[in-house]
């Protein structure tokens, strides 16, 4: 009788655990593919612990722009190409959407035919998502903490393959707010001098 029981329960927990996974991960790909534009304020703490505040901007798809408030770095894509500018030196290179470890966030109508959720971990009123772009394992995996009831998207961790990890805290996150086109405008910041041209 012992053993019956035992076997019950067991194959309880197997099934309520794996019902409980695929409702979290059908949440999360709804909420993660759901909206248009993004905007909040972040904290960034950097793996030397170096921290950083600033703002971002998402208009999918492919559109973000991430300025921070202590160092003179500004990050545009306008879903053709990234730049990277330094305001201080007045340079900018171009870098591909490869180099963009979360760079599936950047597009509506998420699936698992290409992100993977390698782990989901519930916490009181936590829940931790693992999420690895099958073509880019090489650039590392996202880390996804949400507050749940109602689900709520907290802070980002971008691990690394040496294991340094990059944590971006969420605040004043809004969704499908009006976004100006010009913030991506990577020609309207191009702090290199243009030539003055006579017509």
């Amino acid at each position: 009788m012992l053993i019956k029981l035992l076997i019950y329960i067991s194959v309880y927990i197997l099934i309520y655990n794996e019902s409980f996974g695929n409702v979290n991960k059908d949440n999360v790909l709804s909420y993660l593919g759901s909206f248009n534009t993004l905007k909040s304020d972040f904290i960034q703490v950097n793996n030397s612990g170096e921290i950083l505040s600033g703002n971002l901007h998402i208009s999918r798809p492919g559109k973000f722009r991430i300025e921070y408030n202590q160092i003179p770095l500004l990050l545009i894509c306008d879903s053709k190409k990234l730049a990277v500018i330094n305001k201080d030196l007045k340079n900018i290179s171009f870098h591909t959407f490869d180099e963009i470890p979360a760079g599936f966030f950047l597009f509506k109508g998420l699936s698992l035919d290409e992100i993977e959720i390698i782990d989901l971990k519930k916490k009181n009123n936590t829940l931790s998502v693992l999420i690895v772009n099958s073509e880019l394992e090489d650039k590392g995996i996202i880390e996804i903490l949400f507050e749940l009831e109602p689900l709520k998207m907290k802070k980002w961790v971008i691990i690394k393959k040496d294991n340094t990890k990059t944590e971006v805290f969420f605040d004043n996150l809004f969704f499908n707010n009006k976004i100006s086109q010009e913030l991506y405008d990577i020609e309207r910041e191009d702090p290199r001098k243009i030539p003055f041209k006579i017509n």
